[in-house]
């Protein structure tokens, strides 16, 4: 790990020269597609391990039992593999939540958002790779290299959404956003594809058995991930910075402005008032993400071929579905296109509540793709309008602070509210209240640009 860490350094450390005026195929790449790549690289781990393998993976061979029993603190507990998912996922978007304000203020500081996020990202490659070494029975270790990979991809995208700013004029920022988010369903899509017909298909890649082909799966993210997060080193602009600071005196001034930086938002009412709406519905969003999988597994009894194509369905959808959202924003306005996906958000819940074949997976599936990657990109570039320049990075913390609250909500009542009933359709149900409050506050939120 230290010498990953030590070489990711050299490379962000270095400011760009004599890469950026060779004449390899990355000096001809713009700004703005490097920053797309990086989305087509690191989609890959949520697709391949949040939302489709590895939820199969550990219902079927990790915990195999429908009722786990643990200690904690001298009492046993009792809880089904849907409700360890959701506790998990919940722990990593609390521990992200906790920390990246920290970061974002000690990237502005010292003018390190990539040397940031080459770190994040590192931790994130490291996590997907040793999931290939698990196998039956690891229930702690699979769950623990989950929250690690979590905190290493939502930690990578405070710095990643920061460099919107430095890399797009505001104009275009709808645009690019939805690009990236296009990208990334694109880049998820095919791996996932890939990674279906190892698991599927194993014989064509020399692998023994579907087990050793979802080993595999996990490793090419990690590999992917990695790849196509070079061409963001390369060729975006790192952005202005309060001045030169090393990586430690930039973590501690982090630590130590954060109060600060709270204040200054909280002072800034319309940013304030976006930062609690996107809270609200993001909740939404990221839970039908993180759970979709796990429900379909052990309340649908969906086959892993069902559960995993129609992910990838989700993917193919989205590409489109993200580069049309966007267009709309520039055309009919960012914030009536977020209240156009909120309402369509709790059409599919509705749908979702009452859904029981896998035809009605695959067209829920579909229906996700269309809204989910614009929603969330168009809500990206809405709030880089309303932000300080010169201050991106730590006002991006707080926005994945509102993007992990989100994630720590949602599935903590999906899974209690599992536990409690048995079921998780009334789970599901309540996600329109998140969705249906998030609106209220975001009618509240004036458009970019106008006097608070």
């Amino acid at each position: 790990m230290k010498g990953t860490s030590q070489c990711l350094c050299s490379v962000l450390n270095t400011s760009g020269g004599d890469i950026l005026t060779s004449k390899g195929p990355l000096s001809r790449l713009s700004a703005e597609n490097a920053w797309c790549i990086y989305d087509w690289g690191n989609s890959a781990f949520v697709t391949t391990v949040v939302a489709a393998v590895l939820p199969v993976y550990f219902a079927e061979t990790i915990c195999t039992s429908s009722v786990i029993n643990w200690s904690l603190m001298g009492r046993t507990l009792t809880a089904s593999p849907t409700s360890l998912w959701g506790y998990s996922m919940a722990l990593a978007a609390l521990l992200v939540a906790l920390l990246a304000p920290i970061f974002g203020a000690a990237a502005d500081a010292g003018g390190r958002r990539k040397q940031f996020l080459g770190v994040m990202t590192g931790v994130g490659v490291l996590a997907a790779a040793l999931l290939s070494l698990t196998g039956a029975g690891d229930i702690w270790p699979v769950l623990g290299l989950l929250v690690l990979g979590q905190i290493g991809f939502a930690g990578a995208n405070v710095f990643y959404n920061s460099l919107l700013v430095s890399t797009v004029p505001p104009s275009r920022r709808d645009l690019i956003s939805s690009r990236g988010y296009a990208f990334g369903y694109l880049g998820g899509g095919i791996l996932l594809a890939l990674n279906l017909l190892m698991i599927r298909k194993p014989e064509m890649f020399g692998l023994a058995d579907a087990a050793e082909g979802v080993k595999y799966a996990f490793l090419s993210v990690a590999v992917w991930w990695a790849v196509f997060s070079i061409p963001l080193f390369i060729r975006v602009p790192e952005g202005p910075s309060a001045g030169a600071r090393s990586f430690g005196s930039s973590l501690r001034h982090g630590l130590s402005t954060l109060g600060s930086t709270f204040r200054h938002i909280r002072s800034r009412k319309n940013v304030f008032r976006f930062l609690i709406a996107f809270l609200l519905y993001n909740d939404g969003i990221q839970t039908v993400i993180m759970m979709a999988t796990i429900f379909g597994k052990t309340e649908l009894g969906l086959t892993a071929s069902d559960l995993i194509g129609a992910l990838l369905l989700t993917q193919v959808v989205g590409v489109p579905g993200s580069l049309a959202f966007g267009w709309a924003a520039r055309r009919f306005g960012a914030k009536r296109m977020l209240y156009v996906g909120i309402c369509a958000y709790l059409g599919i819940l509705l749908y979702a509540f009452k859904m029981n074949t896998a035809a009605d997976f695959w067209l829920l599936a579909g229906t996700v793709g269309l809204f989910m990657g614009g929603l969330q990109a168009v809500s990206r570039s809405f709030f880089s309008r309303l932000i300080p320049l010169d201050m991106n990075a730590e006002y991006f913390g707080f926005f994945s602070v509102s993007q992990r609250f989100a994630s720590i909500f949602g599935p903590l009542i999906f899974a209690v509210i599992t536990d409690l009933t048995g079921s998780s359709r009334l789970s599901i149900l309540s996600l329109a209240v998140l969705f249906i409050a998030g609106g209220a506050v975001l009618k509240a939120v004036k458009e970019p640009g106008s006097t608070e």
